[in-house]
C-alpha cells in the first residue's frame, strides 16, 4: 500500500463529484432548478476541505520536514500554491452558495465552474504525479 493512497482516493472522490457537477452545467435547466447542482457544488466543497485540511496537518508539514531539501522544496512549492487556489475555489463557493444565486446567473455559473472544475482537475493531477510521487519515495513516517 501506498502512502499517499487515501490522498489518491480522496482526490478520485473529488474529480467523480466534479464531474457530476459538470454533467448539470446546463444553462437552461440550471435557470429552471439549480438545487441538485448546489447540493453537489457543497458536497464537492465539503470534500475539498476535508481534503485540504489534512493535506495541511499531515502532508505538507512532514514533507516540508524531509531532510531531502528537494523534497522539502517541492513540498512548500505545493503548499504555497494550494493556499491561493484554496482562497480562489472558496471565494468562487460563496457566490454560488444557493440556488437562488446559480438560477439567477447560470450562465456566469457555468463558465466559473468549469474554470473550477480544470484548476481542481490540473491540481489533482500535478500532485498525483509530482508530489504524492515523491511522498511515496521519501523516507519517514506513514501518512
Amino acid at each position: 500500500m501506498a502512502r499517499t493512497d487515501k490522498f489518491r482516493l480522496q482526490h478520485n472522490e473529488l474529480m467523480a463529484l466534479a464531474n457530476e457537477l459538470q454533467g448539470m452545467l446546463n444553462e437552461d435547466a440550471l435557470s429552471q432548478d439549480a438545487a441538485a447542482a448546489r447540493r453537489c457544488l457543497g458536497n464537492l466543497m465539503g470534500k475539498l476541505t476535508m481534503h485540504l485540511s489534512t493535506e495541511d496537518k499531515v502532508l505538507y508539514p512532514e514533507l516540508e520536514a524531509n531532510k531531502d531539501p528537494a523534497v522539502a522544496s517541492l513540498a512548500h512549492r505545493f503548499a504555497s500554491e494550494m493556499k491561493t487556489t484554496a482562497a480562489s475555489i472558496t471565494a468562487y463557493n460563496g457566490r454560488w452558495s444557493t440556488p437562488s444565486a446559480i438560477k439567477a446567473n447560470a450562465h456566469a455559473f457555468i463558465k466559473e465552474t468549469k474554470e473550477v472544475i480544470k484548476i481542481l482537475s490540473d491540481r489533482i493531477k500535478r500532485e498525483n504525479q509530482e508530489l504524492y510521487a515523491t511522498a511515496d519515495r521519501s523516507e519517514g513516517k506513514a501518512f
